[in-house]
């Protein structure tokens, strides 16, 4: 009995034994696999971090590009607040960019142009669209 016993255990331990370097191979293409995933998980953050980088920015120059329009508004309103020829008048304006659109009425198309005049000369402005009306008589 002991011989058989023995016998067993000597099969048990070859087998054993013969099935190592196979199992060693199994754990290197597994953490071939698995280096693999870790790097592509890398790169995946990577991308995600710039993306979310270029959002900021751009959310920022928005926000900047609608401070600087607001601004030139107020200054466009406050120029014509102060022109004795320009207060009377309830102009509209509106700023995009550089570019103020100014609209409402007038007494005369001179007042039309001296106010797109004011305008034009506020620091800031690049272009004027000048929409104002004003009466005609039927005479």
């Amino acid at each position: 009995m002991r011989l058989t016993n023995l016998s067993i255990l000597a099969m048990a331990t070859a087998a054993t034994l013969s099935l190592l370097p196979l199992s060693r191979a199994f754990c290197q293409e597994s953490a071939s696999a698995a280096g693999q995933e870790m790097h592509q998980s890398g790169q995946a953050i990577k991308s995600a971090a710039s993306e979310t980088g270029e959002s900021v920015k751009h959310a920022y120059r928005g926000t900047a590009d609608e401070l600087s329009d607001a601004a030139l508004t107020s200054k466009v309103k406050s120029v014509l607040l102060s022109d004795a020829r320009t207060r009377k008048y309830s102009i509209h304006v509106e700023s995009d960019q550089g570019k103020v659109a100014i609209g409402g009425t007038v007494e005369s198309p001179s007042d039309a142009k001296y106010t797109q005049t004011v305008v034009a000369a506020v620091h800031g402005v690049r272009a004027v669209d000048n929409k104002l009306t004003w009466p005609t008589s039927l005479k």
